[in-house]
């Protein structure tokens, strides 16, 4: 294909006969990314969306619990849509679902960070990758100054402006972007290393710390070797002015020569870039996602550290994490939600108060007595707190603070909480019902099977378990 810039049509078209191909048009699709269109635009991501939709589609008659549609919806994200990611900047929206599960959230990756860190490797690259072909096709286009790429202006690549205003982007009140705050110039010889405009000493470049010094410089291009060279100390040719400096200004000098007091060069180290969250590692797309999302880590009153259970299956999880949160389909949310009427809104067991899921897992006169059924199983006993988030924190902890124990007791409460909302899904849409002691057997048998998946050497002795489950698991 031959796509023509600038060109006529008539010439193009005679070019594509001689070389046999046919002619193209701007935007193109090229390795899967469309090529010179305005990623700013919705229309341009529109072949990643119908991507993901198709994928979605597939399995949109398929009969997937919560816990399923999270894993299929974080598998065609994170892997369709990061290739494009890791080179445009996309508009993208944020839900509560995109914040950590530590924060309340179901763990699906935010876009708008994800991009922002996958484009935040090319910024690395920049820095750490000069002699690669693509930056040295790119410095020959826009040319360097001290070291790094120039934007281009209205004429340079949109790619490559977004990658720009990543890497010199500032922050609040003035501060150094997430990018340029992250990254730290390691001084070895100090040859390639520009004394006022790097980061390097002192966490915050010296042209911004000592800006009017800075100003007044006749040395602003100069390197860290060569100003040593020059003389940093009392009276040193380095401190070269275009004037004469004011008595607070040499204060600032000062200032500046007690910073440089302690700083050796070695002549035989080169000098290096490091990413500042791990100097040891450099920059990672998982690390700086953290770091951009680390403002999801609040505290809340959900017990969201207990929601997620490694032997726990992810449908149980959600299930607690949409109890919490007062999103189940209850007959009191579905009236809210205009689904039923409100004369319908009695509890499933027939006790005759209005279903709320307050009412059904703690208080329902049908399913309160599983929960001392519970206790007298594994031999603890204690009151039921009135709120669902004040019982699952004093079950998991109705033990002391042993980890197996608490870990034992969470699993419990999950696996408790999925059998009662079964069973009234059960009374509901097939009219069966289960006694006390029956849920009691299943939450026995469903928790044993959910630890035996995770350890098959778990629990020899089943007679054991189902009398004394805390000395079978060698926790009593």
């Amino acid at each position: 294909m031959l796509v023509g810039v600038i060109i006529a049509d008539s010439w193009l078209a005679e070019a594509a006969c001689v070389l046999g191909c046919r002619v193209g048009m701007i935007p193109f699709m090229y390795l899967g990314l469309p090529i010179g269109g305005e990623p700013r635009r919705l229309s341009f991501w529109e072949p990643v969306v119908n991507r993901i939709r198709s994928r979605l589609n597939v399995w949109k008659s398929r009969f997937l619990s919560f816990g399923g549609r999270l894993v299929l919806l974080k598998s065609v994200l994170t892997s369709l849509s990061v290739y494009a990611l890791s080179f445009f900047k996309a508009p993208s929206v944020g839900k509560t679902v995109c914040m950590r599960k530590e924060a309340g959230g179901l763990g699906v990756r935010k876009l708008r960070e994800f991009n922002e860190a996958l484009l935040g490797k090319w910024c690395w690259r920049a820095l750490v990758d000069k002699t690669g072909l693509w930056y040295r096709v790119l410095a020959a286009r826009y040319g360097e100054h001290v070291g790094r790429v120039r934007e281009g202006g209205r004429h340079g690549s949109t790619w490559w402006r977004e990658i720009v205003r990543l890497r010199d982007a500032e922050g609040a009140e003035g501060e150094m972007g997430w990018f340029a705050a992250g990254v730290e110039r390691r001084v070895g010889n100090g040859v390639d290393t520009f004394f006022w405009i790097d980061l390097w000493l002192g966490g915050i470049p010296l042209s911004v710390r000592f800006r009017r010094l800075f100003d007044l410089s006749q040395h602003k291009l100069k390197t860290v070797a060569e100003m040593r060279d020059f003389g940093w100390g009392s009276g040193g040719a380095a401190w070269l002015w275009r004037r004469q400096l004011w008595v607070w200004e040499e204060e600032m000098v000062v200032e500046c020569r007690g910073l440089l007091s302690n700083i050796v060069l070695q002549n035989t180290g080169a000098d290096k870039w490091v990413w500042w969250h791990d100097p040891g590692g450099g920059y990672t797309v998982r690390g700086a996602y953290n770091l951009l999302t680390r403002t999801d880590m609040v505290v809340e009153d959900d017990p969201t550290d207990l929601i997620w259970h490694k032997q726990v299956p992810t449908k149980v999880s959600i299930l607690a994490w949409r109890l919490l949160r007062n999103r189940l389909p209850t007959k009191d949310n579905l009236v809210r939600r205009h689904v039923i009427t409100p004369d319908a809104h009695f509890c499933v067991t027939g006790c005759g108060e209005v279903e709320t899921a307050q009412h059904l897992f703690l208080s329902c006169s049908v399913f309160a007595p599983l929960w001392s059924s519970l206790r007298a199983w594994i031999g603890i006993y204690s009151a039921d707190p009135l709120l669902l988030r004040d019982h699952c924190v004093q079950f998991s902890h109705s033990s002391g603070d042993l980890r197996a124990r608490r870990s034992f007791l969470q699993l419990l409460w999950l696996c408790s909480v999925w059998v009662v909302w079964q069973e009234r899904n059960n009374r509901l849409f097939k009219a069966k019902e289960s006694t006390v002691h029956q849920l009691l057997e299943k939450i026995k048998v469903h928790s044993l099977w959910w630890m035996k998946a995770y350890n098959k050497h778990i629990c020899h002795n089943s007679h054991m378990w189902w009398s004394s489950p805390l000395v079978c698991l060698s926790i009593a």
